[in-house]
């Protein structure tokens, strides 16, 4: 009778720890979950938010030697969304300049006015990529940790082998309920091993702390000022709503 009592307690000691381990392992998994939305919408803000004003920009100095001058104003470094055809397109850049507004009273002022809009718009996000950009990081190193001290604190083979002791898939369940993983019961710890996530800080595209508009409002003028008269009007055709060119 002792031995059995032995047992009982040496099996529920077992379980709790299976318990304990597949519960936290649920834990970290949903973090790593919570954490790929976060990319998806960084990633969203990165293509569709900032690409958009890149292009945009590029659309209205189109000459390289102006676009490289304005990403070395702003410190960027090679041409992030530039394509040629893009630039040339003038399907393109009437997609790119639909939500503009044209003010001013003479052409420069408003191309003036147009490029200054534009890299405000571009500001405005690339402020909020960084800042989530350094959220998503942070996330992973706190993820990371946990999976290491996660792996501290318990013994794999351990669990596994309580788990084969169990047997069955159905007595599996009623000993852990939903903690049990998607994984077979027979199956080998390398299944059951927890991926770290990746060095966000390496693989998530960099965007440089932009300068304030007031800052390089100036030096911004001094950019549209080189636009070409003929590109000039390309431009302002762009951004006309129909009902203008009337």
């Amino acid at each position: 009778m002792e031995s059995d009592i032995g047992k009982a307690l040496a099996y529920q000691v077992k379980r709790e720890i299976a318990e304990r381990y597949f519960g936290l392992r649920k834990l970290i998994e949903e973090d790593k979950h919570a954490l790929s939305s976060m990319l998806a919408e960084l990633d969203q803000i990165y293509q569709q938010k900032i690409g958009r004003d890149m292009v945009r920009i590029y659309c209205i100095l189109k000459r390289p030697e102006l676009i490289d001058e304005f990403l070395s104003l702003t410190g960027w470094k090679g041409r992030p969304f530039f394509d040629e055809y893009m630039v040339d397109s003038p399907t393109i850049r009437k997609r790119m300049f639909e939500d503009m507004d044209l003010h001013g009273w003479f052409n420069q002022s408003r191309l003036n006015h147009l490029l200054i809009d534009s890299y405000e718009r571009l500001f405005k996000n690339a402020k909020e990529y960084r800042k989530r950009r350094f959220d998503a990081i942070d996330e992973a190193l706190l993820i990371n940790e946990e999976i290491k001290q996660f792996e501290n604190k318990f013994s794999l083979d351990e669990i596994m082998s309580f788990i084969k002791m169990l047997g069955s898939g159905d007595q599996l369940t009623g000993v852990l309920g939903d903690s049990l993983p998607t994984h077979r019961a027979g199956g080998k710890a390398g299944e059951f091993k927890i991926e770290p996530v990746e060095d966000l800080d390496a693989t998530l595209p960099a965007v440089p702390d932009l300068p304030r508009p007031e800052k390089i409002r100036s030096k911004l003028k001094n950019l549209a000022g080189k636009v070409v008269e003929s590109h000039r009007e390309d431009v302002f055709k762009a951004v006309r709503k129909e009902d203008e060119r009337d």
